[in-house]
């Protein structure tokens, strides 16, 4: 079972087999640059430490492991993952994960590039991390797999709203191929989204002349965000928007170069509106609106028609963590929330349920597909899950309780990992 995730505790027993060694077959942390790559996988990255299941058992065998192999898990929650899919028994505890004799590798994400959270307005503080460092993960977890000769399960309890929540992304490609090869199956989270009110769905007005309004409340101390308008081709539509105080821009035409950046001075707010061609390959068009500073109140949102057929189109925030909790539709939609890879065609899809009785979790996003597929697929426990933190006291193993679909989507990795194993 592979994660690409925020790094593994690799000195809890948990992942230990009954000799004391190590079930951990590589860590390649992304964040670290100590030390040459892993000559075991024959994976050639150019950036991170990649560690053997070697070098971990030397670690794990000397007075200091992370003298010999530094790479930790400073967030828990690729520990906790990897826990409730691949962790070992602890009657003491009385605690087993779901496949408990399972190998195990990890990719720990290097945080995204400073300039790339500048220009997505990511705020401080908040973890995100790079689409193509993700799919990299992915990669060294299939060279793993294939160096031992072993069928590969792919966890990925990570997602975003940034994209047309079809699976046409990048990785959501790369996903649904590895998905058609015999011994590798995907499993992504669904998402947490719902309540958050981040997504809004309308149907345009018939008349071009007219608009269909979207209001937006936007919290005190908002740094900024990007807020996607998707649509399908060959549907077009362009904006306008109304701030706080008043200020109209009427219909914003195409510009030049389709980025047209607005200065509200009331408010002291930059707003750019980007129109993206339309794309018949991925069958999506685009509209990015990015708010700099953006004065708290209610921003108007006028959705104008240039070329409809249905008419339907979408609207979504920065996932949670993104944006201030104040910032959201008035008129939101709780459906059409799952986030990216999790809207990919052929990777399982995983969404949270209480176990304790039956319920589905409160926040746990919902489906469709924008394109109008079911997903999610099950729906597997995520509410108050226990297992394993991660401390700073050397050899405390502490355990807490963790709520969330990237949970559910550990479970299924593990029952996954047991149909291969049986298989």
């Amino acid at each position: 079972i592979g994660f690409v995730d925020t790094g593994i505790d690799y000195q809890n027993p948990l992942f230990r087999k009954e000799d004391g060694s190590s079930r951990i077959l590589g860590i390649w942390d992304q964040t670290l640059e100590t030390g040459a790559p892993d000559p075991v996988t024959g994976f050639q990255a150019l950036y991170g430490t990649q560690y053997s299941r070697e070098e971990i058992d030397q670690a794990l065998a000397a007075p200091d492991p992370l003298a010999l192999v530094p790479s930790a898990d400073e967030n828990g929650h690729g520990t906790f993952l990897a826990s409730v899919a691949a962790g070992g028994e602890d009657p003491d505890q009385d605690f087993t994960g779901a496949a408990p004799r399972a190998s195990i590798a990890m990719v720990k994400l290097k945080p995204a590039k400073a300039y790339l959270r500048d220009f997505y307005l990511i705020r401080e503080g908040a973890d995100a991390y790079q689409e193509n460092d993700i799919m990299m993960g992915v990669a060294y977890l299939l060279h793993l797999a294939r160096r031992f000769s072993m069928p590969l399960v792919i966890c990925l309890g990570l997602g975003t709203n940034q994209g047309s929540h079809d699976g046409t992304s990048p990785l959501s490609q790369t996903l649904n191929h590895l998905n058609t090869l015999r011994g590798v199956c995907s499993v992504c989270a669904a998402g947490n989204e719902v309540g958050f009110r981040h997504h809004c769905s309308d149907v345009a007005a018939e008349d071009s002349s007219h608009y269909t309004e979207i209001e937006l409340r936007t919290g005190e101390g908002e740094s900024g965000f990007q807020l996607e308008l998707w649509a399908s081709f060959p549907e077009v539509y362009t904006v306008g928007l109304v701030s706080p105080t008043g200020q109209a821009t009427g219909r914003i035409p195409y510009g030049s170069d389709n980025h047209t950046t607005i200065r509200f001075p009331l408010e002291q707010t930059d707003v750019t509106v980007s129109y993206l061609p339309a794309s018949v390959t991925q069958n999506t068009y685009l509209v990015v609106l990015r708010f700099q500073t953006p004065a708290a109140g209610i921003w108007k949102i006028q959705v104008y028609p240039s070329r409809t057929l249905s008419g339907i189109f979408h609207l979504w925030l920065p996932a949670q963590g993104l944006v201030s909790p104040d910032t959201f539709f008035l008129n939101s939609d709780p459906s059409t929330t799952i986030t990216d890879p999790g809207n990919a065609a052929f990777p399982i899809t995983v969404s949270a349920c209480d176990h304790t009785n039956g319920s589905l979790y409160i926040h746990s996003s919902r489906g469709y597909t924008r394109d109008g597929r079911i997903k999610p697929d099950l729906a597997a426990p995520g509410v108050n899950v226990y297992g394993p933190g991660i401390s700073s006291v050397p050899g405390n193993f502490p355990y807490t309780r963790m709520t969330g679909s990237s949970i559910a989507a550990a479970h299924v990795a593990g029952a996954a990992a047991c149909l291969y194993s049986w298989g």
